[in-house]
C-alpha cells in the first residue's frame, strides 16, 4: 500500500508540502530503471541504466542535467524536482508506475486488510461485552 502513496506523489495527485522530493524521485528511480530504462537512457543520455541503483542514477541525471552547487557536489534536491517533474510532463515518455496486475495484487491485499480489521474489531467487541457481563453488580 506504501508505494500506491508514492505513485499518487510522482504524479502530482498529492500536494508537495506532503511529501519528500528526493524520496519520491528515489522510489520513482527505483520502479523506472528496471521497468523502463531505454527511457531514462534516452532522456538523460545515460548508459547501462540497468547497472544504476536509484542513488546513482539521480546523481547521474543531477550531472547530465547540471544539478551541481558550488565545489561540486550534487544538488540531490534539485535533481530529484527534475525528474518528477520529467515524469508528470511526459517528458519521459507514456510511462505507467502499475500494471493491471499490480492493481489486482495491491486491491487483494487491501481487502485482506480490511477484512482482518474487521475481525479484530469483532473479538474487540466479544471481549468488552464478556468483560460487562462478568463484571459483578454492587
Amino acid at each position: 500500500m506504501e508505494k500506491s502513496g508514492y505513485n499518487l506523489a510522482a504524479s502530482g495527485a498529492i500536494g508537495v508540502n506532503a511529501f519528500d522530493d528526493e524520496e519520491v524521485a528515489l522510489e520513482l528511480l527505483n520502479y523506472l530503471i528496471p521497468k523502463y530504462p531505454q527511457a531514462l537512457a534516452l532522456r538523460y543520455k545515460i548508459k547501462d541504466v540497468s547497472s544504476h541503483t536509484d542513488e546513482t542514477m539521480l546523481e547521474a541525471i543531477a550531472r547530465f542535467r547540471g544539478a551541481i552547487q558550488s565545489g561540486g557536489r550534487v544538488n540531490n534536491t534539485k535533481a530529484a524536482e527534475i525528474v518528477i517533474h520529467d515524469f508528470r510532463s511526459a517528458a519521459l515518455g507514456r510511462l505507467t508506475l502499475e500494471t493491471p496486475a499490480e492493481f489486482a495484487e495491491w486491491l487483494a491485499s487491501g481487502l485482506q486488510a480490511d477484512a482482518d480489521r474487521a475481525l479484530r474489531k469483532e473479538a474487540l467487541q466479544k471481549e468488552k461485552k464478556t468483560a460487562r457481563k462478568a463484571k459483578p453488580k454492587n
